[in-house]
Formats: structure tokens, sequence, C-alpha cells
């Protein structure tokens, strides 16, 4: 009587939670890879993003956050073709403007650094010269001395440029001495120092940022989740700890306060 009232008990948790999933409103989430927001290892994806996802939906129950991948340059044709309908840690002025979109506003900040090799007649004021030097950057990524040109043609007839997948390929190309100077995320920088401290005496990393990110969460116009509700998810995380507790997992500190952006 006792196993069969358990599994009575487990069969109802199920039902319940089937029950409470169909209820909610999907949100689907358009990532790619952008480390420390969204990693991949084989067939495993992880990150900031995932993170952000899960405790989305710990936090509320009218909505289920669902991660969709999708890469740098095929994001705009999938949020085309409705693949997805949000993306995180993304901003309305990487090509967005001509899109059926909004942002929240702004809750984390960051930025790009230029890195090399270090060596005898290097200092940082090598950084702050590109010309004569080939640059590796990220394929599709938006870069503020690029002057946010992404059509590979176009950069390379202006630019002597490596274009790769990864920032771990970008990585490579300057350790292995294939490339000048390369360019990342700065939390990226900062976390593969933390994975290997003696990145600190083998690189040279750039004091000033190429440019400063406005961290949003953008979201489908049409979709039942507007940008009022995700300002007040964002504020409720930001204002009990999780968000906080979150964002130190990888390094990062939320914005003392959560900025307003236009829509």
């Amino acid at each position: 009587m006792i196993k069969y009232l358990i599994k009575l008990a487990v069969i109802i948790c199920i039902l319940n939670s089937q029950l409470t999933l169909a209820n909610q409103i999907e949100v689907k989430v358009g990532g790619y890879l952008f480390p420390p927001f969204i990693d991949m290892d084989g067939k495993n994806t992880y990150g900031l993003t995932i993170d952000l996802i899960e405790l989305l939906n710990q936090q509320q129950s009218e909505y289920h956050f669902k991660f969709i991948p999708t890469s740098p340059k095929r994001r705009y044709i999938d949020f085309k073709n409705n693949v997805f309908d949000a993306l995180f840690f993304e901003n309305i002025n990487w090509s967005w403007q001509q899109y059926d979109i909004n942002a929240s506003n702004v809750f984390l900040s960051g930025g790009e650094a230029f890195f090399t090799q270090k060596t005898k007649n290097r200092n940082k004021s090598y950084l702050r010269d590109l010309k004569g030097k080939n640059i590796v950057a990220i394929l599709g990524y938006h870069y503020h001395f690029l002057n946010n040109i992404t059509d590979v043609k176009t950069l390379k007839k202006h630019f002597d440029i490596t274009l790769v997948n990864s920032p771990k390929t970008v990585m490579n190309q300057i350790t292995n001495d294939k490339a000048d100077i390369g360019i990342a995320a700065h939390s990226y920088l900062q976390q593969q120092i933390k994975l290997d401290p003696t990145l600190i005496d083998s690189l040279l990393i750039s004091d000033e940022f190429d440019q400063i990110y406005e961290h949003t969460i953008l979201i489908r116009r049409s979709h039942p989740l507007n940008v009022k509700t995700i300002n007040t998810l964002l504020s409720k995380i930001r204002n009990n700890g999780s968000l906080a507790l979150l964002l130190e997992k990888y390094g990062l500190s939320v914005l003392k306060a959560i900025s307003p952006k236009d829509n």
C-alpha cells in the first residue's frame, strides 16, 4: 500500500509538472558561441546564458525559457524565420535596428580587449597601433575598430585580418604566433588566465577596450513577453541577489543600477 501511494504521488507530481509546463508561455532564447555567455564542448552547451535561462525559469512560472542554438552570422536569418524569440547579453546596436525587436534595460557591461604575445620588444603601446599588423578576430562579430562591418569581402579588402569561429582559436593563433594581435571579450581573457595563470607571463592585454558592451535582453515585439515584464524580472533577480551570485561565478559583477534603455 505504501509503495502504491508513493508511486501515485510521483505520478501526480509528474502530471502537475507537465500541466504547468503546458500552461506556460514558451520563450525561445537564441544563443551563439560567445564565452563566457555561451560555450560549447562537443555536444554540451553551457555558460552564463544557460544559467540565466535556468534562473529565470526558477524565479517565475508564467514563462518557460528554452535555449535555441544559432551562430553569429545566422542569428539574423533565424530571427526572421521565427527560430527564436529572444537573445540574452545582446545589444540592439549590433545590426538589430531594422528588426521587429525591443531591448530591455542594460544590466551588464563589459568590453573587448586587444592582446598579443609578450616579448622583449613589445609593450602595451604595441596594441594601440594596428597598422601593418595581422589581426585575428571572430567571424560575424561586430567590432568598433572595423566600423561594425561584418561582410567578409569588405573586411578582407580594407584590413589585414584573419576571421575564425571561436575565441579559443583566436587565443591559439596568438599563442602559436600565427597572428600579431587578437581581440576577445575581456571576461573571456580573465577566465582563461584564471584557468591557466601562466598566461599572465606570456600575454600583453590592452588597458583600453575596443568597445564597451551594454548587455540587454532583446525580445520580439509581437511576443507575449514584453520589455516591461523582462525589466521587472531583471530587477527581481538583481534585488534578491541571485543575479549577482550568478555573475560572480563567471568573475563578473552586476551594474550598480540597471540602466534604462529607450525602446
